[in-house]
């Protein structure tokens, strides 16, 4: 009976995962928080970009607000809703649990994320839904 107590308890035990909490991601002038639950930004699995200086994107669209300047971030939700906003990666969200350095032709499973580099792109894609962002430091794209 101790055995089956032990087993049961082995199942029924939380799994720790190195992936817990949000991270940040680094790769060729592009910088990206990963999170599973961005809560401060809506909540739900959910990748926010910019350039590593902060700057725009080409294709970054002009705030709205007098005298605003364009949007430096794109955000992509898990669903493959794709928005610009203003600010830094970290802004509204928690510290990242760390800083992954992205090598061309890697592939990391973050929070419920699959992230691949190919080549000069770097492709983040929500394993639930397969929805996500390809980006690079020329553009961002939603699938």
């Amino acid at each position: 009976m101790p055995a089956a107590a032990l087993v049961a308890g082995v199942v029924t035990a939380p799994v720790a995962s190195a992936d817990d909490g949000p991270v940040v991601t680094e790769y060729a002038g592009v910088r990206c928080l990963v999170t599973a639950d961005a809560v401060g930004r809506g909540g739900g699995p959910m990748v926010i970009c910019q350039h590593s200086d902060g700057q725009p994107f080409a294709q970054s669209p002009w705030d709205q607000a007098k005298h605003a300047g364009r949007l430096n971030l794109v955000v992509v939700r898990g669903t493959g809703e794709m928005y610009w906003d203003k600010g830094s990666v970290t802004d509204r969200m928690p510290a990242p649990s760390r800083t992954i350095e992205l090598t061309d032709g890697q592939t990391v499973h973050v929070d419920g994320w699959t992230i691949e580099v190919r080549g000069k792109q770097t492709f983040y894609t929500w394993d639930a839904s397969r929805h996500g962002l390809a980006i690079d430091t020329v553009e961002a794209r939603q699938y």
